[in-house]
């Protein structure tokens, strides 16, 4: 995706050579322009793919899921990230930011989610733990996720070779393949 290729070469910032700052666009600063970009690009790409509802994970992958929402005509549900709840009208999975390096709860409303056919919006994907773990959260529901839509793919991890391997229908925005925090230089995968 053009657009966002030239967001990252022109605002991203590499920071290491598995990190890449988006704050100035994405996460920090929203690009509403862009994120408009994204969310007309995910409404495309799973129009026709039968589901009911998106979801994404509190926060930084509201702003695009918004735009994929309106674009799509499609609810969008917030899936917060909280703690331990000792309540069943809420579904909640166990979770391990890494990059925060915390434990949390996926946490929503049984009601807001149960049953559903579900894509999920993310900002990116690295190892892939938060797609298992909502697929996980969703089972309890007994929605299914039938889609995965991510904006940024680091595809020298391993997380986007072990969703296509265990059959996720997965599509990503942009694909990186390598980061160079001399040069400040991003590699994509065409």
């Amino acid at each position: 995706m053009k657009s966002l290729k030239n967001a990252i070469k022109e605002k991203g910032i590499v920071r290491t050579s598995e990190i890449l700052d988006v704050s100035h666009f994405l996460n920090g600063v929203v690009d509403a322009s862009l994120m408009s970009d994204i969310g007309k690009d995910f409404a495309n790409h799973f129009k026709d793919l039968d589901f009911d509802i998106f979801v994404t994970v509190e926060s930084s992958g509201i702003a695009p899921s918004v735009f994929a929402s309106l674009y799509a005509n499609k609810p969008l549900v917030v899936i917060k990230k909280n703690t331990n709840l000792l309540d069943d009208t809420f579904i909640q999975q166990a979770s391990f930011s890494f990059t925060k390096k915390q434990n949390y709860y996926l946490t929503s409303k049984k009601s807001l989610i149960e049953n559903k056919r579900v894509v999920l919006i993310d900002d990116f994907l690295a190892a892939g733990s938060v797609v298992e773990n909502v697929n996980i959260f969703l089972q309890k529901a007994n929605s299914q996720l039938v889609g995965v839509g991510i904006c940024i793919t680091k595809g020298f991890q391993n997380g986007y070779k072990i969703l296509n391997d265990k059959g996720y229908n997965l599509y990503s925005q942009v694909i990186i393949t390598s980061m160079d925090t001399d040069t400040n230089d991003v590699e994509y995968l065409d």
